[in-house]
């Protein structure tokens, strides 16, 4: 009966640390996006975390067929790199992101349903950054 009382524990702990390790910190996808850098703020209750919005080029449907922008919000988790994030304001960046499955409220916030994909985007890295093009609106 022992056994049993063990290996049931045992089963019961790797199934939640292998749950916890593939939703929480396995990443699931990692890549770079370019946009207009409208927003880089400190906020939260309890976790202080930085969190970003960009504007993408092109638009998007959503249902009932309204156009709206594409923005993409995102996650920094490195304070150097927000201070460095807030100074490009305004301008075009390219960025680095990982991408994780679900969201640590110490990595900052859960934007799902406002990013095209679901889960939570870490921005780890500016690649870039140029002046907006002038679209003349």
């Amino acid at each position: 009966m022992k056994k049993i009382i063990f290996l049931t524990i045992l089963f019961l702990l790797l199934f939640a640390s292998g749950y916890i390790y593939w939703f929480y910190y396995n990443s699931f996808s990692d890549g770079s996006r370019e946009g207009l850098l409208i927003k880089c703020s400190r906020k939260g209750n309890i976790f202080k975390t930085f969190e970003g919005e960009m504007v993408q080029a092109g638009l998007r449907s959503v249902q009932g067929g309204v156009i709206n922008t594409n923005n993409f919000y995102f996650s920094v988790i490195d304070g150097k790199l927000a201070d460095s994030l807030d100074k490009v304001s305004n301008k075009t960046v390219k960025i680095h992101y990982t991408q994780y499955r679900k969201s640590l409220p110490w990595r900052g916030e859960n934007y799902n349903g406002k990013n095209q994909e679901n889960g939570q985007y870490i921005v780890d890295q500016i690649i870039k950054v140029s002046e907006p093009m002038n679209t003349g609106f």
